[in-house]
Order: structure tokens, then C-alpha cells, then sequence
């Protein structure tokens, strides 16, 4: 997948708005606003989980024709085996997701919603569904790919490969949710496929059971397709820790707001405060210019175990509320629970493709 890097965003801004989608010129806008006036608004994910990059991420991929999957409901993870050894119909997820989607795969955490609706001789199907209480992850598949152009530019290109998606709204048990998403291409054996991640923005109260609704709304047509399920997160050795300790260094304020440990995702959310009193723009004022690019605070986290290895990133996000800034990020599934996690703030200095770390920011944090 491809993230806009900063030169791409300093490009788009100058973009006219026609020649965006409105989802993206409309997310574009707020970036470049939201000093000006902060606001808590919502939050995409980004490759390298920077802030100024949260609402730009368009994964590129391939596009030709799609899969379904057999069955509906929730099927026994014996059945969800027999069924992903034919090849046609072969998880989407065990074949283009990360580790962790791919283990849930392989284990049977996942749900086969099998829905498919058809408007304006255009099928969506939503396939694949789990939900491990950090992160919602599905399956879309679209029969029809929108028309590409020649205009030379790229964009028509990407708006094929995400299936011509323009948003989706999502729905838990009535209510919108305001949650960052990101899309991800289903790989070779399912080139009209794309996995979407969401209900994975910080501060977000999700209960275990729920319906969900989503209105997936695509560019070229104009009725939004609505899909309604039950989710239920998969329950499976999962650990919530949530630490108090808080470091001080910069006019940084710095905590682990909470480290959750299930078998398909580690989630780490960390929060950034100031001192008393001090709103969102107080205390972005307040840290140096070296933590920030375009005046945005671009402190990201690595996260390591025991044994000093590195976790595989598969994205993150963060928001802004009132007096603090919340930051999600999520990493590929421990091979085995450790006895510690070590977490690693670090500023990514674009030009010299390096981290600069923050030793006086690192956390310990205890797990066993």
C-alpha cells in the first residue's frame, strides 16, 4: 500500500477541488485547517501513523474480477477450514491480510457475512467480517469496476483499484460512529477485493455484541449500499493493560493510556498532554519544533518484546479532545505473550529517512 508522503500533500493542497473526490478534498481541507482552529475531527490511518497523514491514506492496488464466498451466519471453525481449502473460494484474508488476519483466518475467528446487494447493475459483497475488540476488519467485493480514463494523472487508477469507493459510514447499534478507515487490496487471487479496517480510532467505546450498519458509498453510483449484521468479538486470551505512569520531557506530558494483547492484533494508545489548564492548541504550541512537521506533532511508537523484536506496524491514527491528544497505533500479533513490551516514541525525520528516538519518552511496560 501507498501513503501520500508530505510533498504529495503540499501538491493536493494546491489541487483544485473538482479534481478530487469529495471525501478526500473534504479530508484534505480539514488537515490544512486544523490548527487554525483544532477541533476533534476524525482520523485515518497512515502508513508511518503520523498525524498530518491521518486522513490521506489511498491503498493502490489491482482491479479485475472478484469471489464470493458460501455459507451465511457465523460457521464453525471446522466448516470455515473446509471451506477456504477450495480454491475458489479462498479467504481473502489468509491470502492479502496481515499476520494477525490470517491467523484468524487459519484458526476460524472469522464470520462469513455472505450479503450481496445490486444498485445500478453494480453487486457489493461483504464477505469476511471479525472483530477482536481493537480492530473491525472486513471484506468487500465489487463485480463491476468503474470505468477507467486516460487522463494521464493517476487518479483514475486509484479510484479502480479501491473498487471506486468514496466512504463508508458505520453504524453500532444505531448510532454513526466517527472511526478512522483505511482499505487494503485483496491481493492477486482477488484483484476486485479490498479489506477494510476500522473501529480502530482511539477513545471509542465499542461494546462486545453489536449491530452493525455501514453505508459503503461508491463514486459512480448514487445510492449507498447498506449492509446490517451482528459482530461479536472474538474472546481468546486477550490482555488490557492500562499503566499510570506519565513522563515529562519537552512540555511533552506522556502516557500508555492502554496496551491490548488479543490473537490478532496489539493495540497501543498512547496519550499527550501539557500542563493544567492547557488546551489543544496551548500545548502544540508548547512542544519544540523538532517533534512537529508543518507544525503538526509527528511523534510515532515502535514497540518491541522481551527479546528486543521489533512488532510489525499495520497502521494507526489519533485525535484531538479538549486538553489532550489521543494516538492508536496497531502492530502484527506477538508470536507468544511476553513478560514486557517496550515502547519507543520516535520523531521520523523525512529527509534523512531516519527515527530520531526520544529515550526520556520510553516506556516499560510489564505484561506478565
Amino acid at each position: 500500500m501507498k501513503a501520500i508522503d508530505h510533498e504529495d500533500l503540499l501538491l493536493l493542497k494546491e489541487e483544485p477541488a473538482q479534481e478530487l473526490p469529495h471525501t478526500i478534498r473534504m479530508r484534505l481541507d480539514e488537515t490544512f485547517l486544523m490548527l487554525d482552529d483544532i477541533q476533534p475531527i476524525k482520523a485515518e490511518e497512515r502508513r508511518r501513523k503520523r498525524w498530518v497523514r491521518r486522513s490521506l491514506l489511498i491503498t493502490l492496488g489491482a482491479a479485475a474480477a472478484g469471489i464470493l464466498l458460501i455459507g451465511s451466519g457465523f460457521v464453525s471453525p471446522v466448516m470455515a477450514q473446509a471451506l477456504k481449502q477450495i480454491p475458489f473460494i479462498e479467504s481473502v484474508f489468509k491470502q492479502a491480510g496481515d499476520r494477525g488476519l490470517q491467523k484468524a483466518s487459519e484458526e476460524g475467528f472469522t464470520t462469513n457475512a455472505n450479503q450481496n446487494i445490486t444498485h445500478n447493475g453494480v453487486t457489493i459483497s461483504l464477505s469476511e467480517v471479525i472483530y477482536d475488540g481493537s480492530r473491525l476488519n472486513l471484506v468487500l467485493n465489487r463485480d463491476k469496476l468503474p470505468v477507467e480514463k486516460t487522463s494521464g494523472s493517476g487518479r483514475d487508477w486509484i479510484r479502480s483499484s479501491t473498487l471506486g469507493l468514496n466512504n463508508i459510514e458505520f453504524y453500532v447499534n444505531g448510532s454513526w460512529v466517527n472511526t478512522g478507515m483505511s482499505l487494503a487490496p485483496g491481493g492477486g487471487k482477488a484483484p476486485n477485493s479490498i479489506i477494510v479496517t476500522a473501529l480502530n480510532s482511539p477513545n471509542l467505546h465499542i461494546p462486545d455484541e453489536f449491530e452493525l450498519k455501514m453505508l459503503v458509498k461508491l463514486d459512480d453510483v448514487p445510492e449507498p449500499f447498506e449492509f446490517k449484521l451482528p459482530v461479536k468479538k472474538v474472546k481468546d486470551r486477550n490482555v488490557v493493560i492500562t499503566p499510570e505512569e506519565m513522563k515529562i520531557f519537552d512540555h511533552i506530558h506522556m502516557k500508555v493510556a492502554k496496551l491490548e494483547i488479543t490473537p490478532v492484533t496489539t493495540r497501543l494508545d498512547m496519550e499527550i498532554t501539557g500542563e493544567k489548564g492547557q488546551n489543544l492548541r496551548d500545548i502544540a504550541n508548547a512542544i519544540p519544533e523538532k517533534y512537529k512537521v508543518t507544525d503538526f506533532i509527528q511523534i510515532d511508537y515502535d514497540l518491541t518484546d522481551d527479546q528486543g523484536v521489533l512488532q510489525k506496524s499495520i497502521g494507526a491514527n489519533g485525535t484531538g479532545e479538549e486538553d489532550h491528544f489521543l494516538y492508536s497505533s496497531s502492530y502484527e500479533p506477538f508470536a507468544a505473550i511476553p513478560e514486557f513490551v517496550t515502547v519507543k516514541p520516535y520523531v521520523y525525520v523525512t529527509k534523512t529517512r531516519q527515527k530520531n528516538y526520544i529515550p526520556e519518552l520510553e516506556f516499560t511496560v510489564q505484561v506478565k
